[in-house]
């Protein structure tokens, strides 16, 4: 018999059923395999395991050419179960939950702090492991998370944008409670799960560099700060180098210098905290007149973002 004549050759109604009832049993187990990650990431408690069902979920393939699940939790939302999961693991559980459980796709978190303010994930166009997390509101992605890479990094613009500018008027309090709990989330993630973290305007290490965006700063916005300071009762101390030193309340002091060269300046700011807790976008929550020069000048200032990221 030619081989052409094998190729055609008519399947029976037996060797039909047979690869039909396997499709079928293979479509199920898969439903099974899926139902059985799901399971792991709402009860357990070893927090490898709780990674390996968020990462093993991500881009998981449920629906086969002969069984089809109609109701299905998106890639979105198992990140959003994996963020309320590990704080709920680490005791914090009621500072973000998810506010709509009863519904199967789009799942939303609230944060106690804001009230009614709602957020969730959107998958990266760039990368399919990768989402970014922010309000429903506001086109703001606050962090980027990549649970395959083991990567969290903070976007500084958005997250000024969105917690200084968009809930202007917001008690400071309960903005810094949120933000507390953004930072919660990446101490567990870097401790406990050895994920690469960027700060970025929520670092408050002593003598973080943060850089603007221009590079050069001129010399008007250097005179801005100090005529602000000044009429707020705060002395802005100009260095040789044409940067500037500014002390604070509690021992704070600011700094905005040049990092760089004449020819090549990387203009920037640091912060030196006794307590290690005043980050960039904290400082601009507490004194409003350097949230006003900043925002003014917010072409030249603004903080440098992983751009390959968040471009």
């Amino acid at each position: 018999m030619s081989n052409e004549s094998e190729s055609t050759k008519t399947m029976t109604t037996g060797q039909l059923l047979t690869s039909y009832g396997e499709a079928i049993k293979a479509g199920l187990d898969n439903g099974y395999q899926y139902v059985k990650a799901f399971d792991q990431l709402n009860d357990t408690t070893d927090q490898a395991e709780l990674l390996a069902a968020a990462v093993q979920l991500t881009n998981y393939q449920l629906n086969a050419d002969f069984v089809v699940f109609p109701h299905q939790f998106s890639d979105e939302d198992v990140q959003l179960i994996f963020l309320e999961r590990i704080l709920q693991l680490a005791n914090v559980g009621n500072s973000l939950q998810i506010s709509n459980p009863d519904h199967v796709q789009k799942l939303l978190c609230k944060f106690a702090a804001l009230g009614d303010q709602t957020f969730t994930f959107t998958k990266s166009t760039k990368n399919t492991t990768g989402f970014f997390f922010g309000p429903t509101d506001y086109n703001r992605p606050l962090f980027y998370l990549n649970l395959a890479t083991k990567e969290l990094l903070f976007h500084g613009a958005s997250l000024i944008d969105y917690f200084v500018v968009d809930l202007q008027g917001t008690d400071v309090a309960d903005l810094k409670a949120t933000l507390q709990v953004l930072l919660k989330v990446a101490e567990i993630l870097k401790e406990h799960f050895g994920f690469k973290i960027d700060f970025n305007v929520l670092d408050g290490i002593n003598n973080e560099f943060y850089k603007f965006a221009a590079g050069d700063v001129s010399e008007s916005i250097m005179d801005e700060l100090f005529v602000k300071s000044a009429d707020n009762q705060f002395i802005l101390m100009a260095d040789q180098n044409g940067g500037a030193s500014l002390n604070l309340d509690h021992d704070i002091q600011l700094k905005v210098y040049n990092m760089g060269s004449a020819d090549r300046p990387q203009w920037g700011a640091s912060i030196h905290d006794p307590d290690q807790k005043e980050s960039f976008v904290y400082l601009l929550l507490d004194y409003p007149f350097i949230q006003e020069w900043y925002l003014d000048n917010k072409k030249q200032l603004g903080i440098l973002s992983n751009q390959l990221i968040f471009g």
